[in-house]
């Protein structure tokens, strides 16, 4: 199969999944603990029904949209994902050129493979992900390179206070020290291409971490001090202080609550992503489609508000900017793309949003995703 070919975002997991052994493929898939939370967020995304407008020009719908002082193409961009490059060789940076090309935000992980700096060229304009380090002075010099670097949005992940219990995860080896059943290993054997790409490479490394770490260090020392500083204990204080620390734009990420949302506008936040962490963090968390509205009404115009977890067609990106979403992000979609075929594989992915997306706005009667509202929203069932 080529990237053309797939259809939509369930095809490229169906390809990620034949390419990738099953413990890898688990990794993206899995979440915490009985994965409720996964099977919510689409499910409450599909239960969103939208009420068409006929007899309107729809000839050249408009998707693009200002954001945070950017103009992007898309309304839908990438969201952090860590280790990516367990999955492909230098996936990192293929998610970040696909955004690039097709005019999508893209937002490098904290627990990214690839550089700031790479992505940096990679993608002019991308954003960073943190999750803050317990020692200041990597803080602070993390904070330097992304402003050295030109990047202009600064993401603080607020929803990981401790480490999720991730059962998949568990069960095969795949967490640290990382050390995989023997079916585990044999079932590896059954995906020879990417088995050849990691006895060639080894564990990527943690390319943001290694100049903190000694010298020589390996890929999983560089893993283990990264562990050792994440997560640190994080209050409305520690935001107010990144606030002065940092010039550019401030997102939140991880927000559900409508008086956390109140809280970072009074901390001087420019942003929030409303996230449940793609299922992966908290199995009893409410599905983010559910959260919004509430945060919605507690904001108004007051701050920029975005949205991920559980997108999985160009549908639900129109729903969510019915409720008032200001852009939408995706993990999984994407690094199913990128999974399977690489660069092309990330770039069909959103193609494949981006179209579903036109052809949503056609059939709701609206010529620009930003004049959508409310109105176009009806209740299941009705």
């Amino acid at each position: 199969m080529s990237p053309e070919k797939a259809v939509s975002i369930e095809d490229l997991r169906h390809a990620a999944r034949r390419r990738l052994p099953r413990i890898i493929y688990d990794y993206i898939e899995g979440g915490a603990e009985d994965e409720n939370a996964i099977e919510r967020n689409p499910r409450r995304f599909r239960e969103l029904l939208l009420t068409p407008r006929y007899l309107r020009d729809v000839s050249a719908p408009d998707a693009s949209s200002e954001l945070l002082g950017q103009r992007f193409l898309l309304p839908v961009g990438v969201a952090p994902t860590g280790m990516s490059d367990i999955t492909r060789r230098g996936a990192d940076l293929d998610l970040a050129r696909a955004a690039y090309a097709t005019g999508a935000p893209y937002i490098l992980s904290g627990a990214s493979n690839a550089s700031i700096e790479a992505v940096a060229g990679a993608h002019p304009g991308a954003w960073y992900q943190i999750y803050l380090p317990r020692t200041g002075e990597i803080l602070r010099d993390l904070l330097r390179r992304v402003a050295d670097a030109g990047l202009p949005t600064l993401v603080v992940t607020v929803d990981v206070p401790a480490h999720s219990k991730r059962e998949r995860n568990i069960r095969q080896g795949w967490v640290r020290p990382y050390n995989p059943t023997w079916m585990a290993k044999l079932e590896a054997l059954t995906h020879p291409a990417w088995l050849i790409s990691y006895l060639a490479n080894g564990l990527p490394y943690l390319e943001n971490w290694q100049s903190y770490a000694q010298p020589g260090a390996s890929a999983m020392d560089v893993a283990n001090l990264y562990a050792a500083e994440v997560p640190s204990v994080q209050t409305w204080d520690t935001i107010r202080e990144i606030r002065e620390l940092w010039s550019g734009k401030l997102v939140l990420k991880g927000i559900l609550h409508p008086e956390d949302a109140r809280l970072a506008i009074g901390v001087g936040v420019d942003g929030l992503i409303v996230s449940n962490h793609g299922g992966r963090q908290f199995d009893r968390g409410i599905a983010t489609i559910d959260a919004f509205p509430a945060i919605r009404h507690a904001c108004g115009d007051k701050i920029t508000l975005m949205l991920d977890s559980g997108i999985t067609r160009g549908a639900d990106i129109v729903a969510a900017f019915c409720l008032g979403a200001s852009m939408t992000f995706v993990g999984r979609a994407t690094l199913y793309g990128a999974a399977a075929f690489g660069q092309a594989g990330a770039t069909r992915a959103l193609e494949i949003l981006n179209k579903e997306v036109m052809l949503a706005l056609a059939q709701v009667g609206c010529p620009a995703i930003r004049d959508l509202d409310e109105s176009y929203l009806a209740v299941s069932g009705s």
